[in-house]
C-alpha cells in the first residue's frame, strides 16, 4: 500500500492489534490448581455440548442458498477467499461452512479457546488475536495463509462493534493477500433475534427454513492512498449491507407465499 495508508498497519481487522499494544496488558493472575481443573472441564464440556446441538438443530433446517454460482466458481478452482460475516451471524457460520477448511479470526481470551474447538470440530481452523495481543501476528498469519490457497473468515464488525460497520482490518487482509472478499450472511424464516445486544444476534428456530445468501467477490487492489482506502471500505460496507437486504428480501418472499 502507498501513500499514507502505510500507516494503518494499526488499523487491523476485528479481534486484531498491534504486537506493541500487547506490551501495555496486565500479566494475568495464575488460576488456582482447582479453578484450572474446572476451566479444563468447561473448554472441553461447552464446545462439545454446543457443537453436537448446533448438529442436531441443523438437521431440523431446510437450507437456501442465493447468489452462490460466484462463489461456487472459486471454490472448484481451489482458489483462496475470504469470507465476511457480521458479528450477528458467528453463532452458526461454524456449522453452515463445515468442511471449508477455513481460518477462522478468534480472540485470543479464554473464551476464544471454547470457540476455537467449535470451530476445529466444524472442520475449520483457528487464528488467535484480539485487541489487547497477538494482532499483527494474527494478521500476518492470515495472509499467509491466504496465499498458500486457504480461505479465510473475518467479522468485519467485530469483537465489539460498531455493528454492521466495516473496520479496516478485513480490507488489508484482502489488499496484502490478493484474494477476494465474500459477504455471507444467513437469516430464519423463523428466528430469535437477540434485540438487546450489540450485535443483534440471529438465532434461527428449528424446523425452520435458512436463507443463506452468498455476495459478489469483491478484489481490493494491492496499492492505496489514504483516500483510496477509504473508498474501498466504504465499497466493502455497501456489499455487506445489500447482502443482508437480499437476504431478508428473499425470507420475506417465502413468508408471504
Amino acid at each position: 500500500m502507498s501513500g499514507k495508508t502505510e500507516g494503518k498497519e494499526q488499523a487491523l481487522a476485528p479481534g486484531l492489534a498491534t504486537e506493541a499494544e500487547s506490551d501495555n496488558v496486565k500479566p494475568e493472575v495464575a488460576e488456582k490448581p482447582d479453578g484450572a481443573a474446572k476451566r479444563g472441564i468447561k473448554v472441553w464440556l461447552v464446545p462439545f455440548i454446543v457443537v453436537n446441538l448446533q448438529r442436531l438443530w441443523g438437521l431440523t433446517w431446510k437450507r437456501i442458498d442465493i447468489g452462490r454460482d460466484s462463489f461456487n466458481e472459486i471454490h472448484k478452482s481451489g482458489k483462496a477467499w475470504i469470507y465476511g460475516i457480521w458479528h450477528t451471524n458467528v453463532l452458526f457460520s461454524p456449522y453452515l461452512n463445515r468442511g471449508m477448511k477455513a481460518n477462522v479470526m478468534i480472540s485470543d481470551s479464554k473464551d476464544g479457546e471454547m470457540i476455537t474447538k467449535v470451530v476445529r470440530k466444524f472442520g475449520n481452523f483457528a487464528i488467535r488475536g484480539s485487541t489487547s495481543k497477538g494482532g499483527m501476528r494474527a494478521l500476518k498469519n492470515c495472509v499467509v495463509a491466504l496465499k498458500k490457497g486457504q480461505p479465510a473468515a473475518i467479522t468485519p464488525d467485530g469483537p465489539r462493534g460498531p455493528a454492521f460497520k466495516v473496520q479496516s482490518g478485513i480490507i488489508m487482509a484482502a489488499m496484502m493477500s490478493g484474494k477476494p472478499i465474500i459477504p455471507f450472511h444467513y437469516e430464519g424464516v423463523r428466528q430469535w433475534i437477540a434485540e438487546k445486544a450489540w450485535d443483534k444476534h440471529r438465532v434461527p428456530k428449528p424446523f425452520t427454513r435458512v436463507v443463506v445468501s452468498y455476495g459478489e467477490p469483491i478484489y481490493i487492489p494491492g496499492k492505496l492512498t489514504e483516500q483510496e482506502f477509504e473508498d474501498q471500505k466504504q465499497r466493502v460496507q455497501k456489499a455487506m449491507e445489500e447482502n443482508i437486504e437480499r437476504c431478508q428480501a428473499h425470507i420475506r418472499a417465502l413468508k408471504d407465499k
